[in-house]
C-alpha cells in the first residue's frame, strides 16, 4: 500500500511536467489516493464522476454486463497506468456503461473530474494524452469485441496466455481459472475443459490458482490457426 503524501506522488502523473505551476499547485492540493480492496468497485455509470484514475499500486478491471446478466471484460490496468474510464462526466465521447472494480488490493490517485475538466479545457497536452488514452481503451475493447466474436475459444485462451508471457516474461500466471474466465469471457466450467486438453497436449501445467505455460510457441500455432475448434 502506497501511504506517501500526494504531494511527493503527483509527479508520477504522465501530464505532471506539461502543467504550470499553478496547474501543478492545484493538482497537488486536489488529487486524493484512495484504496480498493480486492472486488471492490471503483466507479460505475450509476455512481458519482470520479475523475482520471492513475493507478500507484494492484489492478484494476473495467467491464460491461449484457441485458442478460452476461459480464464481458474490455481491459485491464495496472500499476502506473491511467484510466480514463473513471471520467465518463468530463470525456463525453465515452458513452457505454461500464464497471470499474478491483482486481487485486490497489492504491489510486484520483484526480477528481472538476480538476480533469479544468485541465482538459486550459492545457491542450492534458486533453491531447486523455483523448490518446482513451483510443488506446477504445482499441482494446475492440480487440475484445473481436476475440469474442471471430475467435473460438481454444484461439482466445492461447492467444491470451501468450499475450500475457509477452507482457510479463514470465512462463506463469498466478491466476484462477474463475479469474481467467472473467478475463476471457467465458464460463469458468469452459475454461476447465480446455486447460485439461491442453494440458493433455503439453501446452500448459496446470496448478493451484496459478497456470505454468510448458509451450508458448504451440499456444501461438492454435492462437493464430483458423481451423483451431473447441
Amino acid at each position: 500500500m502506497n501511504t506517501a503524501p500526494v504531494r511527493l506522488i503527483v509527479d508520477r502523473l504522465p501530464f505532471w511536467s506539461k502543467l504550470s505551476a499553478s496547474e501543478k499547485t492545484v493538482v497537488s492540493e486536489r488529487s486524493v489516493i484512495k484504496y480498493f480492496a480486492k472486488g471492490d468497485l471503483v466507479s460505475s455509470n450509476g455512481s458519482a464522476c470520479l475523475g482520471i484514475v492513475f493507478i500507484l499500486d494492484g489492478e484494476i478491471r473495467v467491464s460491461m454486463t449484457s441485458e442478460d446478466a452476461r459480464e464481458i471484460t474490455l481491459y485491464r490496468a495496472e500499476k502506473d497506468e491511467l484510466c480514463v474510464s473513471t471520467a465518463s462526466c468530463v470525456i463525453h465521447q465515452l458513452t457505454f456503461e461500464t464497471e470499474v472494480s478491483a482486481v487485486k488490493d490497489t492504491t489510486v490517485l484520483v484526480v477528481p473530474a472538476s480538476i480533469c475538466g479544468q485541465l482538459m479545457e486550459s492545457n491542450i497536452h492534458v486533453k491531447a494524452l486523455v483523448f490518446e488514452k482513451e483510443t488506446e481503451r477504445f482499441s482494446q475493447t475492440l480487440w475484445a469485441l473481436q476475440m469474442m466474436l471471430f475467435k473460438k475459444f481454444d484461439q482466445r485462451l492461447a492467444s491470451y496466455f501468450v499475450a500475457a508471457y509477452e507482457k510479463s516474461g514470465k512462463l506463469e500466471i498466478q491466476k484462477t481459472q474463475e479469474e481467467i474466465a472473467r478475463d476471457v469471457n467465458s464460463a469458468r466450467e469452459v475454461v476447465a475443459r480446455m486447460l485439461r486438453e491442453f494440458s493433455a497436449k503439453g501446452l500448459v501445467h496446470v496448478k493451484r490458482g496459478a497456470i505454468h505455460f510448458l509451450d508458448i510457441e504451440g499456444l501461438k500455432k492454435i492462437g493464430s490457426s483458423p481451423r483451431s475448434s473447441l
